[in-house]
């Protein structure tokens, strides 16, 4: 059985993983599979109660799983658990209207643009069959380098100075986008905040041991206790993990789906009608909506 390492920071963190955890408990249950939660404190809750931010046990908690879950993006000591890991790329994957969906992939670190290209290129293999290069020359050069061992994906090179319109203004034009560190963030952002009902997060992948996935910061820190915090974006880390993660890409697919119906049709007001356990729930609620837009 595969381990998920549950790294809770401080703020909206402990509201968040226990929405991650119920909601990945109940797609597990739909989907006929298990996995282990191994929970670590890190960050502001692990210097309370350990004297150390990331102390010696969840670091081997992260190192002996198959992957790891992070609610805290806004905490310093993320950068340390990244430190411990052999992340070579960065998914991330934006979600738009009831079915839209983008995954941005870049390198992370030097030394890594050939095998997150390659990466990019199996995601397409997995979802429709095309992928979009954006980048400088020698970027789009490991692209064409790599091409012919997916055959089936077609790929469009697009300039940066196109893309980033499209990713303003027109996102769904995309599917899978291999995009140049140096343009990366800024399309990410641009994406993210220009669409629809969307929700982002983000997959760190590793080449060797287990890759770590995180949700857009929320800066919610202010609303923490109160059972108020969004958890779309971590909900969708989640699904990162069962597909990044955990191997379970339609288990992935009814989560994330399930999501995106619940920001469309119902769209919570946080702190009115509706609380953070209120939205899961309607997520939950949606996973048929879910699975038989997957086949439909």
């Amino acid at each position: 059985m595969k381990t998920v390492a549950c790294l809770t920071g401080s703020g909206t963190a402990p509201e968040l993983m226990a929405e991650a955890m119920y909601a990945l408990d109940a797609v597990g249950r739909v989907h006929g599979f298990a996995f282990d939660q191994l929970h670590a404190p890190f960050g502001g809750v692990a210097l309370a109660r350990l004297g150390q931010p990331v102390p010696a046990s969840t670091r081997d908690a992260v190192l002996g799983a198959d992957a790891v879950l992070v609610a805290g993006a806004e905490e310093p000591a993320l950068d340390d658990v990244m430190a411990e890991l052999d992340l070579r790329a960065r998914v991330t994957r934006v979600r738009f209207g009831r079915h839209d969906d983008v995954a941005f992939v870049t390198a992370v670190g030097d030394g890594a643009a050939e095998w997150a290209v390659r990466r990019a290129l199996e995601i397409a293999e997995s979802r429709r069959m095309r992928l979009t290069c954006v980048g400088d020359n020698e970027w789009c050069e490991l692209v064409n380098v790599a091409a012919p061992d997916h055959e089936h994906v077609r790929v469009d090179h697009v300039s940066p100075r196109d893309a980033i319109p499209f990713a303003a203004f027109n996102p769904g034009r995309f599917d899978v986008v291999a995009v140049a560190p140096q343009w990366a963030e800024g399309m990410v952002e641009i994406a993210a905040a220009a669409a629809t009902h969307r929700v982002a997060a983000h997959a760190l992948l590793a080449e060797h041991g287990p890759s770590l996935f995180v949700p857009s910061p929320d800066g919610g820190f202010a609303l923490a206790g109160h059972g108020v915090v969004n958890p779309s974006s971590m909900l969708l880390a989640a699904a990162l993990t069962l597909e990044h993660g955990l191997g379970q890409p339609a288990a992935a697919e009814t989560l994330a789906g399930a999501v995106s119906h619940a920001l469309v049709d119902e769209p919570a007001r946080f702190g009115a009608r509706a609380s953070t356990r209120d939205f899961t729930r309607r997520v939950l609620a949606g996973f048929q909506l879910s699975m038989r837009a997957e086949f439909a």
